[in-house]
């Protein structure tokens, strides 16, 4: 029973004092082992309590174990003198980052971006000049043909050098990349030319000679509506437009132009207007100058952002004159213009990415999910969403 004592003594005395690792843990195994012969002689409650003190042990902890003793390691293919659900702090936190899948903007670049708003605008602006100056005879109907007709041999130097340029670079991507045929590419045939325009000049011809053919009938099409109405949906319409213009493709982000609400916002717009003018010349060249504006224009813009920058700033400037120039006659409109300009080109774009980089803030650490990449897995999450 002496023995007895002591073993129990000796259970008490190391369930109180701190544990050094998995030796101590050995070394209470073996003095159970020990007391064997006396546990047959226990009472019932003398084995619940040796059993309660050798279950309740406490696990070892960072803070318990001593210098030079295992530290935790975050695997799962070896056993280690932690807890299941153990996490070190200090592991924890170094795998903390802030702001990792957030992209950062730069002032300058959201105010080149910018440009391409500032053209649309302009040249809404422009278009709606032409208009009140057919419709009060400020402008001849011949002016507005002879401006017609130079927009459409500028558009048709733009697209047939931009499709030979793209017929080079096809070619020289064709060519082996060996020494013997490495060089200039070879000079372009007068028969590519002439494919390219041809094909551009049909299509505005036959446009040009559907529209000549239709004008008469425009006049008719809105005799039952009033002016206010006019004004009121054209208003609404060219709004649309400029909301809804693809200013990707402006801004030579994408290569493939999507322009089927805004362009029609704007046909339609541009019919209406040119509905009440009474000749059937002046209305037709008013819906040839809208198409080249709100049709053509973009992807010459497009062509000169990704291949001349700039190039690109000029024509904003001399959009954004012309603009401002043709609103003198109101001060009033010619101010209010101005200052959308510098709004939406500096103002901002200066609080967007103030707010983006003070107010956003992500944080990511080891408590989110696992997000697979590289695999299978990681398309199935991206196209249930889970990685947008």
């Amino acid at each position: 029973m002496s023995r007895l004592v002591s073993s129990s003594e000796t259970m008490d005395s190391r369930r109180h004092a701190p544990s050094t690792g998995g030796e101590e843990e050995e070394e209470d195994r073996s003095s159970v082992t020990d007391s064997g012969d006396d546990r047959d002689h226990l009472s019932h409650a003398t084995r619940f309590e040796l059993h309660a003190a050798y279950s309740h042990k406490p696990h070892p902890s960072k803070s318990t174990i001593a210098h030079g003793s295992p530290s935790w390691r975050k695997v799962l293919y070896e056993r280690q003198p932690f807890e299941d659900n153990y996490v070190d702090p200090q592991q924890f936190l170094e795998e903390l980052s802030q702001n990792k899948d957030i992209k950062s903007y730069r002032y300058a670049n959201v105010v080149i971006n910018t440009l391409a708003i500032t053209q649309e605008m302009s040249i809404v602006v422009l278009f709606c000049h032409a208009f009140m100056g057919v419709f009060t005879n400020t402008i001849s109907k011949y002016s507005l043909v002879c401006i017609d007709v130079l927009s459409v041999v500028a558009a048709l130097t733009c697209y047939v050098l931009y499709q030979c340029h793209q017929d080079d670079c096809r070619v020289t991507e064709e060519r082996p990349a060996s020494p013997s045929t490495r060089g200039p590419p070879p000079p372009r045939p007068p028969s590519r030319w002439l494919f390219h325009a041809w094909n551009f000049g049909r299509q505005v011809v036959s446009l040009v000679t559907l529209l000549t053919l239709l004008s008469p009938i425009l006049s008719t099409l809105t005799v039952t509506y009033s002016d206010d109405t006019i004004v009121t949906l054209s208003i609404l319409t060219m709004s649309l437009h400029v909301l809804l213009t693809d200013y990707s493709y402006l801004n030579a982000y994408t290569q493939r132009f999507d322009p089927n609400l805004s362009v029609n916002m704007a046909i339609c717009c541009v019919t209406l207007m040119a509905s009440r003018i009474s000749s059937p010349l002046a209305s037709g060249a008013l819906i040839c100058f809208g198409i080249m504006c709100f049709a053509l224009s973009p992807i010459v813009r497009h062509l000169i952002k990704h291949y001349s920058f700039t190039t690109h700033v000029a024509i904003t400037f001399g959009l954004v004159g012309l603009a401002i120039g043709c609103l003198t006659q109101i001060p009033i409109l010619a101010i209010l213009f101005t200052v959308t300009v510098l709004m939406i080109s500096f103002g901002i774009p200066w609080l967007f990415v103030r707010m983006h980089s003070s107010v956003k803030t992500q944080i990511n650490g080891p408590w989110d999910e696992a997000k697979p990449t590289n695999s299978a897995a990681a398309a199935e999450w991206a196209n249930s969403g889970f990685l947008a």
